[in-house]
């Protein structure tokens, strides 16, 4: 593969009425793609239709339905460049991504990964103008494992990576139906050192048709699919324990329990909140508004909801 050489993969799955914008944003790149690899993971919409305008300019490939990471995992492979850099079938660069961060890994030869900011939308426009802005975290550079591990900071259609750290970490795990590219980020962070263009380089669509829509609070087996990436993380890496200190590391295991507990919570599911909430406080007992909302689940849903009145009508100082 010559070097410095970039291939954009767009896995898609029925996203006809987006998947055009989502090329055309590639095409429009300052700094074009070396190639363009749509993977359809098996879609029954329009996509294939959708594509045909730009059949000369893209390699489509259709594979069976296998999910998201397999997705991924085919387009690494067909992938001819040394670098590679996802976007998703209903979200759009924005033009100058590929120059600002091809540009960065040019001036770090060190670094394998460069990520960068993010702005989300929808139909009727603009949700966040930065998703860093908004959740006021800090993106880091650099050897970031104990960052990302503590909290996932960017997406995978943020990213441009040397294609053969794939041959270091492996691929995307084809089992994780949701957080694949969470857990493939960490395995990288082990290794390499990451990179940042600090601004929104991606526009992340949000659609009723999102194939992850909603899934994030999701169980796998009763476990959150955050706590499924974050225990493979620490059998893979055990030292973690060491580099972040127990307390830290059993805080941040709480997180995706009591944000599904609470989740359960505001919509009435008190008797699916339970559990969630007893294995978060397992995890950090210290919590106090874990305990008093675990403590309220466990009231007759009458009480709770004559609870919740009364607390909304509670005169705020």
């Amino acid at each position: 593969m010559d070097r410095g050489t970039v291939s954009a993969v767009i896995p898609v799955y029925n996203n006809g009425p987006y998947i055009a914008a989502a090329v055309k944003s590639v095409l429009d790149q300052t700094r074009p793609a070396d190639e363009i690899v749509v993977v359809d993971d098996g879609s029954t919409d329009a996509t294939a239709a959708a594509l045909e305008p730009y059949r000369d300019r893209i390699r489509y490939i259709y594979q069976q339905n296998r999910g998201e990471p397999s997705a991924r995992n085919r387009g690494i492979r067909e992938a001819t460049s040394e670098y590679v850099a996802f976007l998703d079938g209903d979200d759009m660069w924005f033009p100058n991504k590929l120059q600002l961060q091809l540009d960065y890994l040019q001036r770090h030869a060190n670094c394998a990964l460069v990520y960068a900011d993010m702005r989300t939308f929808d139909d009727k426009g603009i949700i966040d103008a930065s998703v860093k802005e908004r959740f006021r975290i800090t993106l880091p550079a650099g050897r970031i494992f104990s960052a990302l591990f503590t909290r996932s900071l960017f997406g995978p259609g943020t990213v441009v990576f040397r294609k053969d750290c794939v041959e270091k970490v492996g691929y995307f795990d084809e089992s994780l139906f949701v957080g694949s590219d969470y857990e493939m980020w960490l395995r990288m962070a082990r290794h390499f050192d990451f990179g940042v263009v600090d601004q929104p380089l991606l526009m992340y669509r949000f659609h009723d048709g999102m194939a992850t829509r909603g899934l994030g609070l999701k169980l796998c087996d009763g476990v959150p699919w955050e706590a499924v990436v974050l225990n493979k993380t620490l059998r893979l890496y055990p030292e973690t324990f060491d580099e972040l200190g127990r307390s830290a590391v059993r805080r941040r295991m709480s997180r995706p329990y009591a944000a599904a507990a609470r989740s359960r919570f505001r919509a009435g599911e008190y008797k699916s909140a339970r559990p969630l909430f007893r294995k978060a406080l397992a995890y950090c007992p210290t919590n106090l508004q874990d305990w008093m909302l675990y403590a309220v689940a466990h009231l007759h849903p009458s009480q709770i909801e004559a609870a919740r009145k009364a607390y909304h009508q509670l005169p705020i100082s």
